[in-house]
């Protein structure tokens, strides 16, 4: 599967990094083992309804409250953004 990042992904991404909250490494992890195995338990990956977005998804970064909520089609995912559960619920809550 072929991985894209939006520029809101790297945007929270930076930010992750910048305050210390989630290393890159970690990040990068989770990202890697979706690649490799979305099926594994650790990553809880989920299908959400919304009707803006048929397509999307989101995966927990193992030992973490945050998400990365993902776009998939045709084999390619595009990584929307990180967010811990405040925001996860306010970006699906307007799907």
């Amino acid at each position: 599967m072929k991985i894209e990042k939006s520029k809101d992904y790297e945007r929270t991404f930076k930010r992750m990094i910048r305050r210390h909250i989630l290393t890159k490494e970690t990040i990068e992890d989770a990202v890697e083992l979706f690649v490799t195995d979305s099926s594994t338990p650790q990553l809880h990956f989920k299908k959400i309804k919304c009707k803006h977005d048929k397509n999307r998804h989101s995966i927990r970064i193992p030992n973490t409250q945050y998400r990365i909520l993902i776009s998939i089609d045709n084999g390619v995912a595009v990584l929307q953004c990180i967010c811990d559960y405040d925001d996860y619920n306010m970006r699906n809550r307007r799907c």
